[in-house]
């Protein structure tokens, strides 16, 4: 799906039982070098997985600050495994018969949702606890399906039903034996708000010029306003949400604010267009006050850059930077965030204390 303003991707984790077995691993010394101000540094070993480029699947991301949660399919079965970059010690977390597509970890750490889907036009979408006992299953018509997770509530999900004609249904799901229920939005990408709000983006004009934020109360049914504007990108954690606006200089505006619109912090940072439209990088969010995001040196399009991104972190509005060099692709930062995950496959693991970046996942055959 083609992503445009108001379109987050999403994260994949899972968690369940536990059988271990053997993996290919080296160990691989780094973070040697300790960035300024870094008064407490040691030495840390990071164990090397190599991996089947036949069978791996993909990376999920951070089970815990050590464990990194990857999928592949073997012997005809997905496999949802764990890799423990300080031990080496791999994991088979979970089995599954049809193709997984997505897995997402609650932030509670209590409950894990799985995405799978064998049939092109429904989704099979399997709640679990974390030591993988199941709590529902649902099946949704869909070609394609979004989902968005409720940080607070668990039994809190909406769920956008993509056709093949890229009209979408919406559904709201609150907790085993609830029926979904269908919500009526244009915009087919909300984000949660705190337990009672949805929030979605409105534009009337052109993308470039961004648009407002609408909620809606799912309880009350009544629709509110935020009061911003020219917001070309948002996102939610908790009861946080950060809206990105373009300013006078065509630099990128972030604004953190809380459920009562209160503003917590602002900072500005080097646009990029790809003529249609924004590219604002996702965010990783740690905590209601540290988040993490790629940056470029210095805006403008996207075609045009020259200079690479690096790894920014966000600490109450300050602005550090973490890593010159970094690979473009998604990052996924682990629950503390002293490491995040960066690369074209998640590769490659930088160490947010020192800068240091070293790999931890090989492919056999390359």
């Amino acid at each position: 799906m083609r992503k445009i303003v108001f379109v987050f991707g999403l994260t994949a984790l899972l968690v369940v039982g536990c059988t271990n077995k053997s993996d290919e691993v080296e160990k691989v010394p780094g973070y040697t070098n300790p960035v300024e101000n870094n008064h407490e540094t040691s030495k840390e070993i990071i164990n090397l997985l190599s991996a089947d480029s036949a069978k791996f699947h993909f990376v999920a991301g951070w089970l815990t600050d050590s464990a990194v949660v990857y999928v592949e399919k073997d012997a005809g079965l997905y496999n949802v495994n764990s890799f423990d970059l300080h031990s080496g010690e791999t994991k088979t977390l979970f089995q599954e018969k049809s193709v997984i597509v997505d897995v997402l970890i609650h932030p509670s750490k209590k409950y894990i949702l799985l995405h799978t889907g064998d049939n092109p036009a429904s989704a099979i979408v399997k709640i679990l606890t974390i030591d993988g006992m199941l709590q529902d299953e649902i099946e949704i018509a869909s070609s394609e399906l979004t989902i968005e997770w409720n940080d607070i509530d668990p039994s809190l999900i909406l769920f956008t039903a993509f056709q093949q004609d890229w009209s979408f249904n919406l559904y709201l799901y609150e907790g085993k034996g609830s029926h979904l229920k269908s919500l009526t939005m244009k915009d087919p990408f909300p984000k949660w708000f705190g337990k009672e709000l949805i929030v979605i983006g409105h534009v009337e004009g052109h993308i470039l010029d961004g648009g407002e934020l609408l909620t809606y109360n799912p309880i009350t049914e009544n629709f509110g306003k935020l009061d911003v504007k020219d917001v070309v990108y948002f996102d939610t954690y908790k009861e946080s949400i950060v809206v990105v606006r373009i300013n006078e200089k065509e630099d990128a505006a972030y604004t953190i604010m809380d459920l009562s619109g209160a503003i917590r912090y602002e900072w500005t940072m080097p646009a990029v267009s790809n003529y249609s439209e924004w590219v604002i990088p996702e965010i990783e969010w740690i905590s209601n006050d540290v988040v993490f995001l790629p940056s470029p040196e210095t805006g403008g399009q996207l075609d045009e850059l020259t200079s690479p991104y690096r790894l920014i972190r966000i600490v109450e509005g300050r602005q550090e930077v973490v890593n010159e060099h970094l690979v473009a692709g998604d990052i996924r930062c682990s629950p503390s965030g002293k490491k995040c995950l960066a690369g074209g496959a998640l590769e490659t693991v930088i160490n947010a204390e020192t800068g240091e970046s070293i790999t931890w996942l090989s492919f056999l055959g390359k």
